[in-house]
């Protein structure tokens, strides 16, 4: 197959968990774009969140927010922010299971109730920390995604009263978890960037390790699952590559002829 563009996940695929892009997989990058091939970042990460990666790796066409939110060359061409509706009725809900949540607007982040053991520990390993939400932030801001922290058995409760979310924990364990419109995610905003391009679905390569890549791996010609993802990747995949600590990325690229 042809392909011509190629799309990559941040977190656990370009950037192994605690660490920063390898150089191989800088050197990967680079060489697809020398070859004219597209490269995309897609990514459940804030635009605020991706700054260094963006740097590093000299992608300028990027989906943020699980594909709420799309850039191509550096210039917004799609937004899809949460009505204020949903909103409403999910700060209500957390209000009375006292749940903090953290909203995330195209600018900046703010989160409900920063001395929170869930909110603390969500951003123990991260550079950024949220600042505290004034009550009104998440009207007067587009909100493109929010984090609720909770555990995972207390999740059913949204699920059930608010079917226009989804949820989805950010690893297994974790006290925390991305909550995006239930008709957005990867697929959807990595559409938008494609009909952009000229690019058909099929002429697509994609990298992810996490459950929001499903969607991704599952639209494109070939999606490849790295090493350490879960089954229900892998099975959404059509190939399984090495880890991120194993440059996986730069060795999926190898086995298919693209590097």
């Amino acid at each position: 197959m042809n392909y011509k563009v190629v799309i990559l996940d941040i977190d656990g695929t370009i950037v192994p968990h605690g660490k920063t892009v390898s150089h191989a997989t800088k050197n990967a990058i680079q060489l697809l774009k020398d070859k004219n091939l597209e490269v995309v970042i897609a990514t459940g990460r804030a635009p605020y969140f991706s700054t260094t990666v963006i740097e590093e790796t000299g992608v300028d066409s990027m989906i943020f927010f699980n594909g709420s939110y799309v850039y191509h060359e550096g210039k917004e061409i799609y937004q899809n922010a949460i009505d204020k509706s949903i909103l409403k009725r999910i700060h209500q809900l957390s209000g009375d299971y006292q749940h903090p949540l953290t909203f995330l607007s195209g600018t900046s982040f703010k989160a409900t109730d920063l001395s929170h053991p869930f909110v603390v520990e969500a951003y123990s390993h991260d550079p950024w920390k949220p600042e505290l939400a004034q009550p009104r932030y998440w009207m007067d801001q587009d909100i493109y995604q929010l984090f609720l922290h909770c555990n995972l058995e207390e999740e059913i409760h949204y699920k059930a009263k608010i079917p226009e979310l989804d949820f989805r924990r950010w690893s297994s364990g974790a006290k925390t978890c991305d909550v995006n419109l239930t008709k957005s995610n990867k697929a959807v905003g990595i559409t938008k960037l494609l009909d952009r391009l000229g690019i058909a679905p099929d002429e697509a390569v994609a990298f992810g390790d996490g459950l929001n890549d499903i969607e991704m791996l599952s639209l494109v010609g070939m999606g490849v699952a790295m090493g350490a993802a879960s089954d229900e990747l892998k099975q959404a995949a059509n190939m399984v590559t090495l880890s991120a600590e194993e440059d996986g990325v730069v060795y999926g690229l190898k086995q298919l002829g693209l590097i």
